[in-house]
């Protein structure tokens, strides 16, 4: 089945119930679908189609999620991009998926008209509902306002189809724009929504960003569940839960980090008086504290990734304390391996491989690289990258294999990152690395040779980093050290070693 024929059989069986809460503002499964339906013909007015590729660079706002399912009811494959990117990143990324179209965010787009000049055709939205003059540069409201909200016309799609490209980790070079088929939306949302037994009656929350797989845990998994969703602009620990007594929602789709935040935030008298029975993406570290403070009824942990979706997902039980994520579903084979590919016994950490048992439920690869896609897949197996072990049936998650770098619930772009500190005009050699942060994730510390005879201000240098870097990517703790350690003969930098110098000597841009 597509996507298409999913959702509006969906939208058919609720059509005057409601499903998007946004800002105070409710829409009805109907209202929601001839908005989805204004964008498609909209978008096809402009000449998209089947095939073509929709960059979406949008905070949180319904007019992604019309985008994005406005793209998709045309056969064409939406590409959300992070809001967040710039520069060459940015640019290498459009020219990389060779965009037809790009919805842009009216204060994005200011800032980065270069970037985007090499897309065909730019569509500009703006919060405030301004009109946008710019020669060649069409508005989004304005597109909407003028078409029809009825079904555009029927495709010949199907659900091994290419829906959306969702870019995943880039530890070295560009990130990679995995491709998703429909049925991977549709299996992973309805898994999701059935061993949570959510229904009808139930509200879901989620504040975290559109161009991640949360479009599947959030918004996805409430259509599944024939239920409302609340689609939250960001996440704010200091209001979350006046949101939730507000707006009602009683499943949350989180995000690990998210949970330190909030366990963090001082106490209140009030802390359990909130409608919240379920929440997903909970470490078990925080499972009893987080339970015990807040009256949350059941937490999920789940191993999962962009290109596999969710093979395996848990209902925490209390005193869990390893990081759990559940058995594999009868949807999955995930096991342990060696560095020669070979099966280890229970208890054993190894690299986690897993493959699926059904098909079109994990990526068709990653375009335009076929490479590290056949990498990736070798010997019949998705080689994920993370390392844990098998416990009496159960994948218990141990730590990432590669030297990524986790911040802000992204993947740092670490080639990127470093070619930006070495552009710097007194910087001479440049590397980063992961320190724990005080929230569970990793903050960013970069290590840099100054060239002979300069000096460098903390001001400065964050400045140009802020200028050039993603929010994300930016360093928290910058030391200034005679040369880099390397590798013998390979000359690859000892990340490892760097980490081991601690940021006791570092400066602390986070706290200027």
């Amino acid at each position: 089945m597509d996507l298409r024929t999913w959702m509006e059989d969906k939208v058919r069986r609720n059509y005057d119930r409601v499903l998007l809460v946004f800002e105070g503002k409710e829409y009805t499964y109907g209202e929601f679908d001839r908005n989805v339906n204004r964008a498609a013909n909209a978008l096809a007015g402009l000449g998209i189609g089947r095939g073509d590729k929709v960059g979406i660079m949008l905070p949180n706002v319904p007019e992604h999620l019309y985008t994005w399912l406005g793209s998709m009811k045309l056969g064409a494959i939406d590409v959300p991009i992070n809001p967040q990117f710039k520069g060459k990143l940015l640019a290498d990324i459009i020219n990389h998926c060779d965009l037809d179209a790009m919805v842009i965010d009216q204060e994005i787009y200011d800032d980065t008209r270069r970037e985007v000049d090499s897309v065909g055709r730019k569509i500009v939205y703006s919060g405030n509902g301004l009109r946008i003059a710019d020669e060649g540069v069409s508005c989004l409201s304005s597109l909407m306002d003028g078409t029809s909200g009825e079904n555009p016309p029927v495709t010949d799609m199907k659900g091994s189809d290419v829906a959306s490209f969702i870019f995943t980790s880039g530890t070295t070079g560009l990130p990679k724009a995995a491709m998703l088929p429909h049925t991977y939306y549709i299996h992973h949302a309805e898994k999701w929504a059935r061993i949570m037994q959510t229904s009808r009656e139930d509200r879901f929350f989620c504040p975290l960003p559109l161009y991640h797989v949360v479009r599947v845990t959030g918004f996805l998994t409430a259509i599944a569940s024939e239920a409302s969703f609340v689609l939250g602009r960001r996440f704010s620990s200091s209001t979350f839960w006046e949101q939730a007594r507000e707006t009602g929602f009683n499943v949350f789709a989180g995000h690990f980090a998210i949970y330190d935040m909030l366990l963090n935030m001082p106490e209140k008298p009030d802390d359990r008086e909130n409608p919240v029975e379920n929440a997903s993406a909970v470490l078990p570290r925080c499972l009893d504290r987080f339970r015990e403070r807040f009256g949350v009824g059941k937490c999920y942990n789940t191993f999962g990734m962009t290109e596999v979706g969710f093979p395996c997902i848990v209902v925490l039980e209390k005193g869990d304390t390893e990081d759990l994520c559940g058995p594999p579903g009868n949807d999955f084979e995930v096991k342990i391996f060696d560095d020669a590919d070979e099966e280890l016994p229970e208890g054993e950490v190894g690299e986690i491989v897993c493959r699926p048992k059904k098909p079109g439920i994990i990526f068709n690869g990653y375009y335009r690289q076929e490479e590290k896609t056949v990498e990736t897949c070798r010997n019949l197996w998705f080689h994920t990258g993370d390392l844990g072990y098998m416990k009496q049936g159960n994948l218990v998650f141990k730590e990432r294999r590669s030297e990524s770098i986790r911040r802000a619930g992204e993947f740092v772009p670490i080639d990127h990152t470093e070619e930006v500190l070495r552009s710097h005009p007194q910087v001479k050699d440049a590397a980063i690395c992961g320190v724990q942060s005080e929230i569970g994730e990793q903050n960013v510390k970069a290590s840099i040779v100054l060239r002979d005879g300069e000096t460098l201000k903390p001001e400065e240098f964050a400045a140009y980093c802020q200028k050039h870097l993603p929010k994300f990517a930016v360093p928290r703790f910058v030391e200034i050290i005679d040369e880099l350690p390397r590798t013998p003969g390979t000359e690859k930098v000892q990340r490892y070693k760097l980490r081991e110098r601690g940021t006791e000597e570092a400066w602390d841009l986070g706290r200027r």
